[in-house]
């Protein structure tokens, strides 16, 4: 079987989305990316052809100077485990290798057994285990809140931190165990990077940057959700930092919570004690 791998092309669209609608229970999001993906000039888009017919897909983008992330990657049910994956990858691969990018990194939900087993495939190693924790928030709470229907704010919660924050933030961070758990890495939605000095400042600068006794958080309100991308906290103190970001989600009138941090065992179990829901993945990354 020849596989031609080429660039994406607006009319690529269409087929597919014939193979992918049924991806997950839900659905699939290449199709609602697709547009912007073909749009972007730091990435690229690039389709596997059987006989003149799309079968495959997956996108790379750069997320610095030398970082590149993979996402996307899909195959017609009839045409899996026929190479056409691989011969996707090896073209982004090489897409990123020629702009000086150092190293791939993706992502796989741990349930995905069949993800896994084709990224190790492929290379890519396992480089840090990560939680995405989600809770209902005010009438959407999974547990019972507050005093006679009136939410009752913890102490220790959390408040806007100023610029000079950002600094003791991050050496907190860079000497703790989440940063080591999370070997450096930083999510931006569901891609992950380098943490830099200057996320941190931009954060504080945007009134996105959190601090209280128990830490520091990055976070931000994203619709009817108060989004965390980034958590500074102890063991010790992880119950009362999970207290307050509830309150704060709360506090800002959203539906949900949603935390992703890094996956140590005192994180999920302060998460699952403020009534979160924890799904594990982890990111793989490949040396370029």
């Amino acid at each position: 079987m020849e596989i031609h791998v080429r660039e994406a092309r607006p009319d690529d669209r269409e087929p597919i989305a014939g193979f992918t609608t049924g991806t997950f229970p839900w659905g699939d999001y290449v199709t609602r990316e697709f547009d912007g993906w073909l749009a972007d000039d730091h990435g690229v888009v690039m389709v596997g052809e059987v006989g003149g017919h799309v079968v495959g897909m997956a996108r790379i983008a750069l997320l610095s100077p030398d970082e590149a992330w993979s996402q996307g990657s899909r195959v017609h049910p009839d045409f899996r485990r026929r190479g056409v994956g691989s011969a996707i990858a090896v073209a982004l691969q090489s897409w990123a290798a020629a702009r000086h990018a150092k190293v791939v990194r993706l992502v796989v939900e741990d349930w995905n057994h069949a993800a896994r087993s084709h990224v190790g495939t492929l290379g890519f190693r396992p480089v840090s285990g990560w939680m995405f924790a989600t809770r209902g928030v005010g009438e959407n709470s999974p547990v019972p809140e507050g005093n006679g229907g009136r939410r009752v704010m913890a102490p220790e919660g959390i408040r806007p931190a100023p610029s000079a924050e950002a600094e003791p933030a991050l050496l907190a961070w860079s000497s703790g165990p989440l940063e080591r758990a999370s070997r450096g890495l930083f999510p931006i939605g569901w891609k992950w990077r380098r943490l830099t000095r200057d996320d941190v400042i931009d954060a504080a600068r945007r009134r996105a940057l959190w601090e209280g006794r128990p830490g520091w958080a990055i976070a931000d309100v994203d619709g009817d959700t108060f989004e965390v991308s980034w958590v500074v906290t102890a063991e010790d103190d992880a119950p009362a930092m999970w207290r307050a970001l509830v309150d704060r989600a709360a506090a800002a009138g959203v539906e949900r919570l949603t935390v992703m941090a890094p996956a140590v065992e005192w994180m999920r179990r302060a998460a699952q004690q403020r009534g979160c829901d924890v799904n594990h993945l982890t990111v793989y990354a490949l040396p370029l």
